[in-house]
């Protein structure tokens, strides 16, 4: 009787704490989850909270922690012999919502799932490209038309369409995001005035030029930092708010340089 009770004790100690091979694969996972959900966009409170939740779903491990910026994770948890502590950068960052709501519902259904399998869904949601780039690109084109309509005459869309066009090939370019800002901005002045002055095409230069511009504008840059401000992440704020205004004046350097080009 009493080694069935012993035999069922040790049975029961295994199954709340953690084996050191599965704290390195949870450890994995849970920064694999972070790190996806900030490289595509997501804010700070929602990816701290995602992590502690992938952590908490395993029994044997308490207290997650997470320091987080726009460019670094740092994140640990107790278990029953050990803190495990993992940090790494984050190197690019791009706006992709599929991917975003994709892991979420990985965070909602993670506790129902083995580590294998958790990392099998990380594996696909990283793998899957959502949008093939000519999606993207006919998009661009769909959106500044749609933005010419609002703004101005519509004899002006089919110019303002394959402007769009242009500049969403050079976003969905592979580069540094500032430059591809520059060079869009640069595409979409410069096009509608040589369309007037070289081809005597009459267009509204100015709704031409502002019909496109939204595709450059930091919008969820902007959305995330005043969130992350609003919940305290000072520092998760301000770096925000210092990207979003490094891109607004990517897209005054481009327009400037079309300007100037055309004047000299």
């Amino acid at each position: 009787m009493l080694k069935a009770i012993f035999d069922e004790q040790i049975q029961y100690t295994r199954m709340i704490h953690l084996e050191p091979y599965e704290t390195n694969q949870l450890a994995k996972i849970v920064m694999r989850c972070g790190k996806l959900l900030l490289m595509s966009g997501g804010d700070i409170i929602s990816t701290q909270e995602s992590m502690k939740r992938v952590c908490l779903s395993r029994k044997g491990t308490s207290k997650p922690e997470c320091v987080l910026t726009p460019t670094t994770m740092i994140f640990s948890f107790k278990t029953k012999d050990q803190i495990v502590t993992r940090a790494c950068e984050i190197t690019k960052v791009s706006n992709d919502l599929v991917r975003i709501a994709r892991i979420h519902d990985f965070v909602n259904h993670c506790e129902a799932m083995n580590m294998e399998q958790m990392e099998s869904a990380l594996d696909s949601i990283e793998q899957e490209t959502t949008h093939p780039r000519w999606i993207r690109i006919l998009a661009s084109g769909f959106c500044s038309a749609g933005f010419g309509l609002f703004f101005g005459d519509p004899i002006d869309l089919p110019f303002i369409f394959l402007i769009g066009l242009g500049a969403g090939w050079i976003l969905t370019n592979q580069g540094n995001r500032i430059l591809l800002i520059i060079a869009a901005s640069f595409f979409v002045t410069v096009c509608p005035i040589l369309l007037e002055h070289l081809v005597h095409i009459q267009l509204s230069i100015e709704t031409t030029v502002v019909s496109n511009m939204p595709l450059m504008v930091p919008g969820m840059v902007i959305f995330n930092a005043i969130r992350d401000t609003l919940a305290g992440k000072y520092q998760a704020g301000l770096n925000r708010t210092a990207e979003a205004c490094l891109i607004a004046a990517a897209i005054a350097t481009g327009t400037g340089l079309a300007l100037g080009a055309l004047v000299l």
